[in-house]
């Protein structure tokens, strides 16, 4: 259940992610971050009426933590993603969705089995088949530069939130979307930006950020009922739904290489699910 709760959240926050890439390119991305962030406030304000959630401060704190960090990494994902590409930026960020989490777990006692290791190995090898494109322009680059500095944050507010305890429910995912609005807010303010996106794009970054406080939830959810580590690797697996996306949808490039590494990365995932 833990496996195909992570696999959820990465469907969701891949969706997310297309959605807030084709904002940031047509806006910009602390407005679409902000924008966002008020459809995860209002969607986990709902899962946490509906979902049983026992309060404690070391959870609230959890949360605030991760919301220091999750506002600007999706700034600065969204803003890689529309400089370079979503099939180069959204697996750099893997690094630090992945491996930051799973360092902590097993830094923390962990066990790790043959088939996880695996199907984590199988995974992680096959995303750098997908970030592989030839011929990368100064502006690719720069597109790296920054997703690099996203998968740092990335990992660490995805480290913080899924420490969260296990009755805690969505109390972790609340106070980390509360708290990276407030953040972008201040930042949208002091910088003399919009706070919100105009009217034509507000829908789709509402969406956006919907789906991607739903997949915060599905993978805190996730890390409650299974080992962090496993949890975020699969979680880690939403450049997939985003690149496929972004090629289909939003006049990127999607070379056949990346197809089969993404064909990889399901299967690594489906070793993870079956370990």
């Amino acid at each position: 259940m833990a496996i195909l709760l992570g696999a959820f959240a990465a469907v969701l926050i891949g969706c997310s992610d297309f959605l807030g890439r084709y904002g940031t390119r047509r806006s910009h991305a602390v407005t679409v971050v902000s924008g966002a962030l008020i459809g995860g406030m209002a969607v986990t304000s709902v899962g946490l009426a509906i979902i049983p959630s026992e309060f404690a401060t070391r959870d609230l704190v959890l949360g605030v933590a991760s919301g220091l960090f999750v506002g600007f990494a999706l700034a600065t994902l969204y803003e890689a993603m529309a400089t370079s590409s979503a099939a180069i930026a959204g697996p750099l960020v893997v690094l630090g969705t992945a491996l930051v989490p799973f360092g902590w777990d097993l830094a923390f006692g962990a066990a790790l089995s043959p088939s996880i290791a695996a199907g984590i190995i199988i995974a992680l090898l096959s995303l750098l088949i997908v970030m592989y494109s030839p011929g990368l322009t100064d502006q690719h680059g720069r597109g790296i530069r920054i997703a690099l500095v996203s998968a740092v944050l990335w990992g660490i507010s995805t480290t913080l939130v899924g420490e969260s305890g296990d009755d805690s429910g969505v109390w972790a995912p609340f106070a980390q979307r509360v708290t990276a609005l407030v953040v972008m807010f201040s930042i949208a303010a002091a910088r003399s930006l919009p706070k919100v996106p105009a009217r034509p794009l507000l829908g789709v970054t509402v969406l956006s950020g919907v789906l991607g406080g739903a997949g915060i939830i599905a993978f805190v959810l996730g890390t409650q009922r299974g080992s962090l580590g496993s949890v975020a690797v699969t979680t880690s697996m939403f450049p997939v739904v985003s690149s496929a996306l972004s090629a289909a949808f939003d006049d990127d490039t999607l070379h056949w290489w990346q197809i089969v590494g993404i064909v990889g990365v399901v299967g690594g995932i489906g070793v993870l699910a079956l370990s």
